[in-house]
């Protein structure tokens, strides 16, 4: 186990601690400087500069070319197929959990109102920058951070596996501020962990949450007409929709699974400072991406 690579679960803790930190100062900063922007801006360009400059701060702690500490290898196109397959499945898990939090523990009327609120699409600007910071800016910092400098440090500290759990618990904590999602969030993660360890690429995260963002704020978007079904109809209509969704993303993870021979997890131990997810000290960037792990033997 590699005592040396960054960064570890304390300094993981610490960076999270200081993008918060950063991101609040710099949100109260934005509303007192500018309180004319929208709602949906004024949140997330703090948010957004923290992420940016933790995840260089980041980088140069480990010490390795930026393209490596992020994990960042060419998206083989025959991926898509089977991403698209655990977009289905992860959008469906996630909304199904979401629903069953809020019935254990409702959420107050005020908060969802605040939630729609923000992102309340007016015109084709509010359109335009809801796109731009939910399905383009937001998958892209925040993958760079967790699933980039955090996810790569861990495993080469701690393994695949654990590196997977940490993350994900990380990655849930940073969406404290909606408590309700703190559970889905965390099964998020650990999905999108499994993508990027298992087609050794940051890339196909990026995708899935871009996608993922994109579909759900389409879902929150819409407004849907109100159901007069009775009860018992409704529960059986989300266990076979939760069935269906589950299915999708069984069968996308697998497929995945059988096109990498298992990618990082093929060989659950720390890997080498050099490496990234899986491959070999001073292997390059580029070779190898299609190939399973017995391939390149």
């Amino acid at each position: 186990m590699r005592q040396d690579a960054y960064p570890s679960l304390g300094s993981t803790a610490w960076l999270l601690a200081g993008a918060l930190l950063s991101a609040l100062l710099l949100a109260l900063a934005t509303v007192a400087l500018f309180p004319e922007w929208p709602q949906i801006v004024a949140m997330a360009v703090p948010t957004e500069l923290a992420m940016i400059g933790a995840i260089a701060w980041a980088v140069r702690k480990t010490g390795l070319p930026w393209r490596r500490a992020l994990g960042l290898r060419p998206l083989p196109f025959a991926t898509l197929l089977p991403l698209a397959l655990v977009l289905v499945g992860s959008v469906t898990v996630f909304s199904e959990m979401y629903v069953i939090v809020q019935r254990i523990v409702p959420v107050p009327p005020e908060f969802e109102a605040l939630l729609r609120d923000l992102l309340r699409i007016g015109d084709a600007t509010d359109l335009a920058l809801t796109v731009l910071v939910a399905v383009v800016l937001a998958p892209i910092l925040e993958e760079a951070l967790f699933r980039g400098v955090v996810l790569q440090g861990l495993v080469r500290r701690r393994g695949p596996r654990s590196a997977t759990l940490w993350t994900a618990g990380f990655f849930a904590f940073f969406h404290f501020y909606n408590p309700w999602q703190i559970l889905p969030t965390f099964f998020l993660g650990l999905v999108l962990a499994w993508v990027v360890l298992t087609t050794r690429t940051l890339w196909a995260s990026i995708v899935l949450h871009a996608a993922f963002n994109g579909v759900s704020l389409a879902v929150f978007a819409i407004p849907l007409p109100s159901s007069a079904a009775p009860a018992p109809i409704l529960v059986i209509g989300l266990v076979v929709l939760l069935l269906l969704g589950s299915a999708a993303l069984v069968v996308g993870l697998a497929w995945i699974e059988g096109m990498t021979g298992g990618g990082a997890f093929a060989a659950d131990y720390p890997l080498p400072e050099g490496g990234i997810a899986g491959e070999p000290p001073g292997a390059e960037l580029d070779s190898g991406a299609d190939e399973p792990p017995a391939a390149r033997a």
